[in-house]
This record gives structure tokens, sequence and C-alpha cells, in this order.
């Protein structure tokens, strides 16, 4: 095995490990949010928290495809030597952290606003967002097409 292979694999490794606690962290606030304060329990007592959230929700995901796009391509634009094949699975695991931090805080907010106002919705929107990042789960064959783009989109 190759060093670029090893350090790729713990890079596969790492990512997978750091998206799956991110979604484990938002399912489990959902399950106590459910269980423990009885967010689905009452009838609903209010709209503006969980509106809010779902605003927040539909501009997570956007920022979701935006921001960590912005955030690597003024590295890319620096030339060849700036996004080496050593540095490119780094900015993917980057990349992959930034987005999916957005969409858990949007998905922890709309659990927030179901614990508050105990809207059945906010909880279904939350659920959207673990989807959204399970979409985004990392996988050896993604990763290394992600690599392979942004090698031949460099200068």
């Amino acid at each position: 095995m190759s060093q670029q292979s090893a350090s790729l694999d713990e890079v596969v490794r790492t990512s997978q490990i750091i998206a799956g606690a991110l979604i484990a962290g938002v399912v489990m606030f959902a399950v106590i949010g459910v269980v423990a304060f009885g967010a689905l329990s009452d009838d609903p007592s209010g709209m503006i928290v969980s509106l809010v959230g779902a605003v927040f929700a539909v501009m997570s995901i956007v920022m979701h495809r935006v921001v960590p796009s912005a955030i690597v391509r003024p590295v890319r634009s620096r030339g060849r030597s700036a996004t080496s094949a050593d540095e490119l699975p780094g900015m993917y695991r980057t990349k992959l952290i930034i987005g999916l931090a957005i969409l858990e805080g949007a998905a922890f907010f709309n659990i927030v606003a179901a614990i508050v106002e105990h809207n059945w919705w906010s909880l279904g929107i939350a659920g959207v967002l673990v989807f959204w990042m399970l979409t985004a789960f990392p996988t050896r064959t993604r990763i290394e097409h992600w690599i392979e783009t942004q090698q031949l989109l460099s200068p």
C-alpha cells in the first residue's frame, strides 16, 4: 500500500467517524426530545420558533452547498502546489465537517422548536436534515472522485 493510499484510508475512516458522530448526535437529541421532554405530547403551543426553524432549515440546505465550496475555492485557486494530492484529502474533510455542522445546527434548532412548541412538523424538518446529512456521508469513492475533480479544476 502506498503512502498516499494509506493517507486516503485514514481520511476516509476519520471522515466517516466524524459524519457518523454528527448524525448520531442529532438523532439522540431527537429521541431525548421526544421521550424525556414530550416534544409530541401536547397540543401545539405556538408557531414562531417552529417557523424560524423551518426558514433556518431552508437556509442551511443552501449554505451546506455554498459555504464549504467557497472555503475550498480560494485554497484551490492558489495554484497546483497549494492543492497537492497530499492536501486534498484534508481539504475534503474540512469541507465535510463545515457542511455537516451547518445542517446539524439547523436540525438541533428544529428539535428545540419541537420541544418548546410541540409541533410535529419541526421534528419532520429535523428528519429531512438528518437525511440530507446521510446523503453527504463520505465514502472512499466519493472522496476519490472529489479529489480527482479538484485536481482537474486546479490551474
